[in-house]
């Protein structure tokens, strides 16, 4: 079996900073003996979040966060009056907000116009940048643009991971319907460089082998992506989670999501090679 990787896979710049902000403030909280807290998984992946549990990590409602202790704010972001009640209960606060986000949020609260949010119910992205905005509108589909009045003007932001063919698709039934909506630019770019090199990858391989977290939306893009090519794709989570039929291909492409760390990338591509 021949194994080739994508040219770009694995964690981001916005995981890999919340990865050692997260570690930092465990460290500062072991060393004052206070409890170190996130209100949510600092990022979607299963053995990065076990591995900050061992070293302390308490995952819990924020309304169960108390003084004195650390709160870490994940990648994905908080609504504002999270922020603002763990503030005002007097916590440290170590943000750990993609910059992405963090500029999203920032749009929202600006935001001269109506605001609109394009993303997944539910993802803790969104439920962040909900709570930045003023009487924000979701859309997940193009039948949510039936909410809008074209007679008003709107500011949308994208969730950072939102699939960009259902993004078009939203766009170009806003043009039908006479919608005037700005679009800020918040697509993340390392989603888009990951997935333009799965694009490159798939003529060339016979199957597709995807590391990480089926939580992580990314990460189930990635698969999708490689299913629509036609390529039998299997997102894969740990070594023991590799399908035996994967073996029956002479070409594996190997991709990651963007909260995926090398060690668990290296581990299944060991376990790849071994059979």
């Amino acid at each position: 079996m021949r194994i080739i990787y994508s040219d770009c896979y694995g964690f981001c710049k916005g995981v890999r900073s919340a990865v050692a902000a997260a570690e930092d403030a465990l460290c500062k909280a072991n060393k004052l003996s206070i409890p170190c807290y996130a209100a949510g998984d600092i990022v979607h992946s299963a053995c990065v979040m076990d591995s900050l549990k061992e070293k302390g990590l308490q995952i819990v409602a924020p309304e169960a966060i108390n003084a004195p202790g650390i709160a870490v704010i994940r990648a994905h972001g908080v609504p504002d009056s999270v922020r603002s009640s763990l503030e005002a209960k007097g916590l440290e606060i170590v943000d750990a907000t993609c910059p992405v986000v963090l500029r999203s949020q920032k749009l929202l609260r600006e935001s001269k116009k109506e605001t609109i949010v394009i993303g997944n119910a539910g993802h803790s992205e969104v439920d962040a940048l909900l709570g930045a905005g003023r009487n924000t509108i979701l859309v997940e589909r193009e039948s949510d643009l039936e909410k809008l009045d074209s007679s008003r003007s709107y500011n949308a932001v994208v969730q950072t991971t939102f699939s960009l063919p259902l993004l078009e698709s939203i766009k170009a039934k806003a043009i039908v319907l006479g919608l005037d909506i700005a679009y800020l630019n918040t697509i993340c770019q390392a989603s888009i460089e990951r997935r333009k090199a799965l694009e490159a990858l798939l003529p060339a391989v016979d199957a597709l082998v995807v590391c990480g977290d089926s939580a992580s939306k990314n990460t189930r893009e990635l698969v999708e992506m490689g299913r629509m090519a036609g390529k039998p794709s299997f997102l894969v989570s740990s070594p023991l989670d590799i399908p035996s039929d994967i073996f029956l291909f002479d070409t594996i492409g190997l991709t990651a999501g963007a909260s995926c760390p090398d060690t668990l990338i290296e581990s299944i591509e060991r376990r790849l090679s071994d059979v």
